[in-house]
């Protein structure tokens, strides 16, 4: 992988530390997809000058309970299919980013939210994750710090109306 691609708004030290952390994991990149017989390739994205623990501390802030889990039982377990491919068919929106938020209990319920809403009607729209993020802060949410993806799940803007900030 060229490491050419990198770029930086730092200076000085910081600088260095970070085109240190991104060739690192630009030689881990490369090791992993010379291996063979992976079903994917990595590439190089807006994290790749992070380490391991700092992407790690913006990412994995959950401050909640979990929700007890509830025995769901399919009424026909041999009409499912093997596997299912949407994003080929329009049936998924393209992927969000939300920075170095926390706010991915947003991003999934949303996610879900766009996923039943184009099953139920067959029209795909892309929903506001800033909205459920700014609305929802109350109890164990708060907002890009953490929270429960059940909690966003009780309506949601569309992305148009409400953009990610």
């Amino acid at each position: 992988m060229d490491s050419s691609v990198w770029t930086c708004n730092k200076d000085g030290s910081e600088k260095e530390t970070r085109y240190s952390i991104f060739k690192e994991n630009v030689a881990r990149i490369d090791a992993l997809n010379s291996q063979t017989g992976k079903s994917y390739k990595l590439g190089v994205y807006q994290f790749a000058d992070l380490s391991n623990e700092e992407f790690k501390a913006s990412r994995n802030r959950f401050k909640g309970h979990m929700c007890t889990p509830q025995v769901f039982r399919y009424e026909n377990v041999s009409a499912v299919p093997a596997s299912v491919e949407r994003r080929n068919k329009g049936a998924v929106t393209p992927v969000k980013d939300q920075g170095q938020s926390g706010c991915w209990w947003a991003f999934s319920a949303v996610a879900a939210m766009e996923r039943i809403n184009q099953i139920t009607t067959g029209k795909l729209i892309s929903l506001s994750e800033q909205e459920v993020v700014d609305c929802d802060t109350k109890g164990e949410d708060q907002g890009c710090n953490g929270g429960l993806m059940d909690d966003g799940l009780c309506g949601i803007a569309m992305q148009a109306s409400y953009p990610t900030a």
